[in-house]
């Protein structure tokens, strides 16, 4: 004759009892930690400016604490995105006031520029600077555009005479302000207005899905 089942059904049924007991918890912990996410406001300041051919849209979030890695991800794909599909290379000036700048040229690679600006977005206060990113025409390099011998200031005349120039193709100015509770990230793009139009597009596609996101026009 056959030996039952029945008892070790019921010592299995048993035993996953406390296993059910600790994670159910945690299950229902995370979910309403989406929840609260999904409610939770995560408003978008949009400010926009002409300047003849070109323009500027510039993007203001406040963001708190506790999601800054989960925004910064979102945030440097967007520009991955754009990078690969602009197909330029990547001019990376970090700016350090009265010093000399720092300089980095990237490949148009979704990972590589990806990994750069969640850096620059999350990095700490020994690190922690403006960046303006380049898209570079064909044939041009980084130190022809900024002489990496000599302080750099970002300001909106100095990257408009670098668009009028043709130095470069479009630019990209990354700022972080950290507070008690938030931290502040100030995007301003600057390019053609047929090409921001495209890319502001883009952009807003990529980030409504983000819980909270929303924006004020």
């Amino acid at each position: 004759m056959a030996p039952s089942l029945g008892p070790r059904r019921g010592c299995v049924a048993i035993a996953s009892l406390p296993l059910l007991a600790v994670t159910a918890p945690i299950v229902a912990l995370r979910r309403n930690a989406a929840v609260r996410r999904r409610g939770e406001r995560l408003p978008v300041i949009l400010s926009r400016a002409s300047f003849g051919e070109l323009a500027r849209v510039r993007c203001e979030l406040d963001v708190p604490g506790g999601r800054l890695a989960e925004i910064a991800e979102a945030l440097s794909g967007v520009v991955a995105e754009a990078a690969a599909t602009l197909a330029l290379t990547v001019g990376c000036v970090g700016i350090v006031p009265g010093e000399e700048p720092v300089l980095v040229a990237l490949a148009p690679q979704r990972d590589l520029v990806a990994g750069r600006v969640r850096w620059a977005l999350t990095a700490g206060d020994a690190h922690r600077f403006p960046q303006l990113w380049l898209a570079l025409p064909p044939g041009t390099y980084l130190a022809q555009v900024v002489d990496p011998y000599a302080p750099f200031s970002a300001g909106e005349g100095v990257i408009l005479g670098l668009l009028r120039q043709g130095r470069v193709a479009h630019a990209l100015l990354t700022e972080v302000f950290p507070g008690p509770v938030s931290v502040r990230i100030v995007l301003s793009l600057y390019a053609s207005r047929p090409f921001l139009r495209t890319l502001f597009s883009m952009a807003r596609n990529e980030l409504g899905v983000i819980p909270g996101w929303s924006a004020a026009r």
